[in-house]
């Protein structure tokens, strides 16, 4: 599926520009001529990209930052900046800004910064947890025995000066415990910083750590500090650290030694003063034995070691985090508060939630835009949507799974009427490849 990119810049010949090359890139671009179209559009719409100019009427770029930042967390922003704004623009990466791309501006550094964003708002949409909003433990929600451990081990964490490793499968909410830790910690006033290490291709990787001079590649037109030295004061969180390039590792190891660093190109040695976290999902002890992670590298991050339990293992708060998602879902979409019917409740506690918090989080908020009434019943939940056909089965299973196929027509039905008739916005709400649900309408031979 292509990224959707908004750009938001009030010259017009300006936007056109941008248009042309990343459309040429094969992404989708929404224009809006200033901070308030950009933030009428994406009340009722989601980009996975906002590229903004600085200087704009009506809304300007750090004020339209802030605004998507407190809406809109999980979207990266980049800024477009003239020479006497990169500054701001210096301040608004350290406040969560993705990146910035100075006037005149290199096409190819345009979209190698743009394709970082689209790599990483996917990365972020396929790992990402409940990704802030009010309620919560900073966002996080559960009363388990487990979930009281781990709150345990993060405020140990946070009053630690130790490298932290957060472990847990995909959609188990590994980047809210970072922010979690920063928060609570002593450089919770200073920079977080995040990175993923899989959005970024290896031959970037360092000049997007560690920052680069002018002249030092193609598109470098203007020096530029890397995300370690943003982090300055504050916290450096890097996400999928097993993704690194094992070239890299050995310059991470040193930088997490000595706090001392090069920008590409540069002579000069820099230090900063940072807070390292970092997360995966794999078993890096088991990649250091297969000599794909430096073993030296694993126990310098392993200071404290945070694990996070799947959702099926701490099954007491999936009603406690259903209703939290419920109320957020019905406050962002503008509807009336919804509730679980008891079908729909015994659902969610049996389902086995493979994509953890993160599954739990997106059926809730398909369900409130599906739902026509004031409960939010079965058939709106879509779970297990996805299996598109059984086995071969005895008339009394084939009675219950006829009964299934009758529940995913009706779902695909609901979408697609919710949708207006396109199939691509019902594949989106439904969180489905449109091929996917061309099959599926096929199979189930659906007749809208």
């Amino acid at each position: 599926m292509k990224a959707t990119i908004l750009v938001a810049e009030d010259d017009r010949n300006l936007r056109r520009v941008l248009r042309a090359m990343l459309v040429r890139e094969g992404y989708d671009v929404a224009e809006a001529a200033d901070g308030e179209a950009a933030s009428a559009w994406l009340s009722g719409r989601r980009a996975d990209v906002l590229i903004t100019d600085i200087r704009m009427p009506k809304m300007d770029g750090l004020a339209l930052f802030r605004h998507v930042r407190e809406r809109h967390p999980d979207v990266p922003v980049i800024l477009i900046t003239a020479y006497g704004t990169i500054g701001d623009a210096v301040e608004a990466i350290r406040s969560g800004a993705f990146d910035y791309i100075s006037k005149p501006f290199d096409e190819a550094e345009l979209l190698r910064v743009v394709g970082n964003a689209a790599r990483t708002s996917v990365a972020a949409a396929r790992e990402g947890a409940g990704g802030g909003g009010e309620g919560g433990w900073f966002g996080m929600v559960g009363s388990s025995p487990a979930w009281r451990e781990i709150r345990k081990v993060i405020e140990k964490a946070a009053a630690s000066p130790l490298s932290v490793m957060i472990t847990g499968e995909t959609g188990t909410g590994k980047e809210l415990v970072a922010r979690a830790i920063h928060r609570i910690s002593g450089r919770g006033e200073g920079p977080f910083i995040k990175i993923t290490g899989s959005a970024i291709p290896p031959p970037l990787w360092e000049a997007e750590v560690f920052g680069y001079e002018k002249g030092a590649f193609t598109g470098a037109v203007l020096s530029k500090p890397g995300r370690f030295e943003l982090a300055d004061g504050g916290t450096f969180f890097l996400d999928e650290i097993g993704d690194v390039p094992l070239a890299m590792q050995a310059k991470l190891l040193r930088v997490l030694q000595d706090r001392a660093f090069e920008r590409v190109g540069g002579v000069k040695t820099l230090t900063a003063d940072v807070r390292f976290l970092c997360a995966s999902n794999r078993d890096l002890k088991k990649e250091t034995e297969r000599g794909r992670f430096r073993e030296d590298l694993y126990y310098r991050i392993n200071g404290i070691p945070v694990h996070l339990p799947p959702l099926r293992e701490r099954r007491e708060d999936i009603l406690s985090l259903a209703d939290y998602f419920l109320s957020r879902a019905c406050a962002e979409m503008g509807v009336a508060a919804r509730k679980l019917s008891a079908e729909t409740t015994e659902i969610l506690e049996r389902h086995s939630w493979p994509g953890n918090v993160r599954e739990l989080e997106n059926a809730i908020g398909r369900a409130v835009a599906l739902s026509e009434g004031e409960e939010i019943t079965p058939p709106d939940l879509c779970i297990a949507l996805e299996d598109a056909g059984e086995e071969v089965a005895t008339p009394e299973e084939e009675k219950f799974h006829e009964s299934v196929r009758d529940h995913k027509r009706a779902i695909i039905l609901r979408a697609i009427r919710k949708s207006g008739g396109s199939k691509t916005k019902a594949a989106e709400m439904l969180g489905l490849q449109p091929t996917y649900l061309s099959r599926l309408i096929r199979v189930l031979k659906v007749e809208p």
